[in-house]
């Protein structure tokens, strides 16, 4: 009888159940309210205090209906992340995480809903059964101990021989001794090209990696992605397929828009090589390494030299040794070693390879290793190296943050630390050097985690230095071996690196907001990253072990255009290659063994998804009906047959058996291009079928699919073909990518026929006439009565390997491989223009085709379509040719304008030096009227000869004239700047010409004056800095004429000449006249503006009183001062109206204004006080003055005498006659010192000389009472 424990129990009563609703009522909340004594003061309502009072109540309330609105729609397995939600998480507690499972626990028990208890997700018993557990591992351990009596010794032999052997392969994770002599011997044999196996696993995930290895981040993929069935592996790895959220656009967008995604490629085989760098070498042209592409990256070319240093990376095709002709095995990456023992002659060499080609690639390698001399030593380092590839504009972003060199020290400016710490803004890896590599060492990121948004500087100067550093590259100058090589380094990284329990432990102890301090135990992670420019991907090589910690902190990192980096699968690496219209391995290359393999296995699991499917949603393959008769699917309906493009005879063979290796080579298409156009020979193409990869846009509507068929047009049936043809749109109306179909700007040949010419007009009218006529609805639709049907089976020429609506152009479009000798047997007839190929694509299972157009897939990165005029690598020889051009043209002009400019320089020097030696030869006049002879100027110099005004230069000026001389000042000028860069320290003993070279030195111009940097300085600071340069130039040497030529040494202990390096100070601010001509003054230029608006009168009080004072006396109401200068408070009054007592020459004095001369009484005419009270100067003298004054024999002293009323009057009377005399007064001193205080006499100040003979003595006068006073 069944167990009914865990059904929903019934209620013992028989009366009817009501509806339960699908969630049960909860209790009500208790919602918070406090007092409200304070609502209602003195029995009054205040609405402010009411609302404070009740504020916490408000809020409460609120929070209660948005918790009770949230809770009756969300369950507890909805408020998990959608990335990490289970099939069982509804149902199941125990599969959300631990801090919502008692919300689950009471949701489920409110909800009536069973619980599963005592059980695993495997079904094993605990709990109460437990002892079933207990009973087969004890069964389990029986078991294995009989076996390993039975077959003590275990040898497993993979399937993929070595010649005519196989591989021996021990398993590392149960070592034992080997049973037989024969199998020993086989083992010894084959002892150094033993395959790799993963290390020893812990128990409870031993037995499901049975038949597969887990990558290192499967646990964290396994709850987040699609993994490849537990029982059929892909290529012996559990690989995460696609993520279990749908993002065909958010990944598109992150891959190209904004963001980033990152892959767990550690499954990609490493291979490592070492031995004698020709015989690494032989290897790798053994096995034709870019050969056929017509890359010989063997050749001493700048790109080749920097790829055997070990600081570029190569990626190409590598084939069969012995097969002709030559047999594509796959794309590999191969990375050199640095040297950094030179003494040594061996180096290391790694390829990478993917894993559906890896053991291909390694029977081939190990045959070319045994015949190089000495032979190479090839490893296998599967399961030790591990890598992360990463695309998108923040990938760079991404990788700067987490990946942190791990030295404390500043690295040099040319290490890779230093050039990898500015790359966070680079969003394209085009700018970066192809293939470029950086080597260093970081430190544990989970450290660092929660890592924090890169601050990204988009300044300037942070702009030019990254320009700087991408454009100068200096990690080319200092190769640093990479430790990735080195199997102690790789194993001291994954030894050394601590737990996560470890890490959250020191984490707790730091102090908040900081990072846990470095410890010398922490590990040193070897890091390789490469740059590949051909797919546009970031590739982070490192340990294995090492993988977890980074994955996990860059799918955390937050970054600076919002969210995560996003992680993709097997899909999501396809759909990036195919929206950059870049085929992927091996999907996309059936003519491989790898890509034949992959097709095969798709062909098995198209089919049990057909038969899964009921028949009446299924598609009957054999009811299609094709036109003309035809019924049934071409060829296999789930596959895509190649056999059909071979002939009868070679079909019939291959639908018997399917051949374990592809029936065809993989051609590279520009290759394919050139035997269509006919520029290489067919004939070694002839014996064995070839395919190569086309892109193909869609003209109409419709999105190909997988294994969709390819027809060329009919060859047999002219109608048909015309049919075709009639649907084919024009040029303008071809669908381009990003934008809508562009529609003919003169459809019409009448419309805008003024604009057109006649023979314009003819072709459009003619062009109109042939084409055949349009439908009154339109262009026919596919399906529709008229629409024409495919052509046959002789004329399908190819399949779809990959298609889907390409978002990057916004249009269909399909990875294609297309038969050679298809295309050849049409290649003579034209079809349509010759840069277009036409082609119809038919949907497995449809009954009509499409129209497209066929192009090389290669070299169609980004989604940039190139005409198909131009052969592939046409445009860019055409485009290297061009730069190559126009640089040696300017190379060209500027060194002949170089050249040209310094000839005539020389050439000048040579006839001044010439010139000035005759004329200094040539004798005074005198001399010639008592010779009676005629004087002719001449001279001979290495260099030239000057005879009678004339110049001849001798030989090359370059060669003959050393200098330069200047022609002005016949001295010469210096070749090289004083100062800045390139400068050379000239001859200090010469004297040279002032025309200096331009400096180039950063704060200064050009003539080497430092820009302004301070503020201005007052006229002391200005005096004692020019004082001191006079003293220095006193103290310094003089001319050349002034050295000492007697002293030992010669010019060596002379005096140099001092030269002139700007002259002008940091601190240096010019100087502006004033341009009024009745003011010139000098005034600092940051002064000047204030300067000028009181000196034209266009600002502060006066300019006010003047513009007032002239309407006044515009307006005539006042006492006529239309003409009053400035400066004056009333009108000039007339000559002679004021009375004879006051004359106009006081009137007209300097300084003396016309209402204080009215208003004065003073019967000698005191009225000369000036506009302006001069400051007092203070008559101080200074001891070190006075101590200088008296050792020099002479003092001028300043006395003051206080005189008495008559001696006053005399002084006054002296002193107004010498005022009248003289043209241009003295200044008096101020008031103060001539005031009368309390009927005392004015003290008046005299200078009495002192000479040698009288030191100190002042005669004392003898009609005044006199006190002598020193000041």
């Amino acid at each position: 009888m069944s167990d009914n424990s865990k059904k929903r129990k019934k209620d013992s009563d028989d009366a009817p159940i009501p509806k339960r609703p699908r969630f049960l009522g909860r209790p009500p909340h208790k919602i918070a309210a406090p007092s409200t004594t304070t609502a209602y003061p003195n029995g009054e309502l205040n609405v402010s205090h009411f609302l404070r009072a009740h504020e916490y109540e408000i809020r409460a309330l609120e929070s209660a209906m948005k918790v009770a609105k949230k809770g009756l729609t969300r369950r507890a397995f909805q408020d998990v992340p959608r990335d990490l939600r289970r099939r069982t998480g509804s149902h199941n507690p125990q599969r959300v995480p631990k801090r919502l499972r008692l919300q689950a626990r009471k949701e489920a028990k409110e909800d009536n809903t069973p619980i599963s208890k005592n059980k695993s997700g495997s079904g094993i018993g605990k709990g109460k059964k437990k002892w079933l557990r207990i009973q087969g591992l004890e069964n389990k351990k029986k078991a294995r101990r009989k076996k390993k009596v039975e077959e003590p010794n275990k040898v497993t032999i993979t399937n993929e021989p070595v010649g005519d052997k196989h591989v021996v392969e021990k398993d590392s994770r149960k070592p034992t001794k080997v049973a037989s002599k024969h199998a020993e011997a086989r083992t010894k044999r084959k002892k150094t090209v033993k395959l790799a196996s993963p290390s020893m696993l812990p128990s409870r995930f031993r037995r499901r990696q049975l038949h597969k290895t887990w990558l290192p981040t499967h646990v964290w993929h396994a709850k987040r992605a699609t993994m490849t069935p537990p029982k059929e592996p892909l290529w012996r790895f559990s690989i995460p397929l696609s993520p279990i959220v749908k993002g065909y656009r958010l990944t598109h967008r992150a891959a190209s828009l904004r963001g980033a995604v990152a892959w767990d490629t550690s499954y990609v085989a490493t291979m490592g090589l070492e031995g004698v760098e020709a015989s690494v070498i032989g290897l790798l042209k053994a096995l034709h390494f870019t050969e056929e592409v017509g890359e010989d990256c063997w050749q001493e070319t700048r790109r080749g030299r920097k790829w055997l240093a070990g600081v570029r990376a190569r990626e190409g095709w590598v084939y069969e040794r012995d097969s002709k002709p030559l047999k594509k095995i796959a794309p590999i990456t191969v990375i050199w070693r640095a040297d950094q023992d030179v003494t040594s002659n061996r180096k290391k060499a790694m390829m990478r390879v993917h894993p559906t080609a890896f053991f291909q690639l390694w029977n081939e390698v190990i045959r070319a290793s045994r015949v190089q001399k000495p032979s190479v030593t090839v490893e296998d380092l599967r399961f030790e190296i591990g890598s992360i590839e990463a695309t998108g504009p923040a990938a760079a972003e991404t990788l700067r943050s987490i990946l942190t060199p791990s030295s404390s020290l500043e690295p040099p400016a040319d290490a890779p630390q230093s050039v990898w710490s500015m790359l966070a803004p680079v969003t394209d890896v085009g700018v970066l050097p192809a293939d470029a590599l950086l080597i260093f060492t970081i430190s544990d990121p989970r450290l660092r985690d929660p890592s924090k948004t890169a601050c990204i500087s988009q300044d300037p100067d942070s702009q030019v230095q990254l320009s700087q550093a991408l454009a100068d590259w200096p990690i080319d100058k200092t190769p640093v071996a990479s430790q990735i090589f080195d199997r102690n380094a790789r194993l001291a990284a994954s030894r050394t690196l601590p737990s996560q329990k470890s890490i959250n432990r020191r984490k707790s102890a730091a102090s908040p907001g900081q990072h846990p301090e470095a410890r010398t135990t922490d590990p040193h992670i070897p890091v390789l990253i490469h740059v590949s420019r051909a797919q546009n991907r970031w590739t982070v090589l490192l340990p294995w072990k090492c993988v977890l910690p980074v994955w996990q902190c860059m799918m955390r990192y937050p970054v600076s255009t919002g969210g995560n980096p996003r992680f993709g699968g097997l899909k999501e690496t396809r759909q990036v290659s195919y929206e950059r219209s870049m085929p992927s391995f091996p999907f996309d290359f059936p003519g491989t063994d790898a890509g034949w393999t992959w097709e095969v296995q798709q062909r098995e699991v198209r089919q049990k998804e057909w038969t899964k499917k009921p028949k009446g949603k299924r598609i009957e393959w054999t009811s299609i009906d094709l036109g003309n008769g035809r019924k049934g699917e071409v060829g296999d309906p789930w596959a895509c047959d190649w056999t059909e493009l071979l002939g009868k005879a070679e079909r019939e063979a291959g639908s018997k058996t399917l051949a374990p290796s592809a029936p065809y080579r993989q051609l590279h298409p520009n290759q394919a291009a050139r035997l269509i156009a006919g520029l290489l020979p067919s004939t070694g193409y002839s014996n064995v079928p070839h395919l190569f990869t086309v892109k193909i846009n869609m003209v109409q509507h419709g999105v190909p699919t997988e294994c969709a068929r390819i027809y060329r047009l009919s060859t047999t049936n002219a109608e048909l073909r015309t049919k075709w043809l009639s649907l084919m749109p024009s040029s303008s109306q071809v669908r381009t990518p990003k934008g809508p179909a562009k529609k003919d700007p003169n459809p019409n040949p009448n419309s805008k026929s003024e604009a057109l010419t006649k023979h314009l007009r003819a072709r459009t009218l003619a062009a109109g006439l042939l084409e055949p006529k349009a439908s009154a609805n339109g262009p026919l639709k596919a399906g529709s009565e008229d629409y024409p049907v495919v052509p046959d089976q002789e004329d399908l020429i190819g399949f779809v390997t990959t298609g889907n609506y390409n978002l990057a152009e916004g249009m269909p479009s399909a990875i294609a491989n297309i038969a050679l000798h298809k295309v050849l047997e049409v290649s003579g007839t034209e079809a349509v223009n010759k840069d277009r190929h036409v082609c119809i694509v038919r949907e497995a299972g449809r009954t009509f085709g499409s129209m497209s157009e066929d192009r090389a897939a290669d070299g169609q990165a980004n989604g940039v379509v190139h005409t198909e005029a131009l052969l592939p690598g046409a445009l860019a020889e055409l485009i290297q040719d061009t730069l190559e051009d126009v640089l040696h043209t300017a190379i060209r002009n500027t060194v002949l304008s170089c050249h040209r400019s310094e000839k005539l320089l020389r050439m000048q020097s040579a006839a001044t030096q010439a010139e000035s030696l005759a004329l200094s030869n040539i004798e005074p006049q005198s001399q010639t009227k008592a010779n009676g002879a005629t004087a002719v100027p001449t001279a001979d110099t290495t260099a030239a000869k000057y005879e009678n005004g004339r110049v001849f230069l001798k030989g090359n000026p370059l060669q003959t004239t050393p200098e330069i001389v200047c022609p002005h000042c016949k001295l010469p000028r210096l070749m090289y700047p004083i100062m800045g860069k390139g400068m050379q320290k000239p001859d200090l003993t010469r004297e040279y010409c002032k025309k200096y070279p331009f400096v180039q030195e950063k704060g200064h111009d050009v003539y080497g004056n430092p820009f302004p940097t301070d503020m201005a300085k007052s006229k002391k600071e200005r005096e004692l800095i020019k004082q001191q340069q006079k003293n220095a130039d006193k103290e310094s040497v003089g001319t050349p004429g002034s050295q000492d030529t007697d002293m030992p040494g010669g010019e060596s202990q002379g005096k140099e000449i001092k030269l002139n390096t700007g002259g002008k100070p940091a601190s240096y601010i010019p100087w502006h006249t004033c341009p009024r001509s009745a003011c010139k003054r000098s005034i600092l230029i940051t002064r000047f503006a204030h300067h000028l608006e009181k000196c034209l009168g266009i600002s502060g009080r006066q300019s006010s009183r003047n513009a007032m004072a002239k309407l006044a006396g515009q307006e005539g109401n006042g006492t006529g001062m239309g003409n009053t200068p400035l400066g004056s408070r009333m009108g000039t009054p007339a000559p002679g109206s004021q009375g004879d007592s006051i004359s106009i020459s006081k009137v007209k004095g300097k300084g003396v204004s016309p209402v204080k001369k009215l208003g004065d009484d003073d019967e000698e005419g005191e009225n000369d006080t000036p506009e302006r009270k001069k400051k007092k100067k203070s008559s101080y003298v200074k001891k070190a003055d006075r101590e200088k004054m008296a050792k020099e024999g002479g003092t001028t002293l300043k006395v003051k005498l206080k005189a008495n009323s008559a001696s006053r009057e005399s002084l006054k009377d002296s002193d107004r006659k010498m005022r009248e005399g003289s043209e241009k007064p003295e200044k008096r001193e101020r008031d103060e010192d001539s005031a009368v205080v309390d009927g005392a006499p004015k003290a008046k100040k005299i200078k009495l000389s002192l000479g040698k003979g009288d030191s100190g003595s002042v005669p004392p006068r003898e009609d005044s009472r006199a006190s002598q006073e020193a000041v």
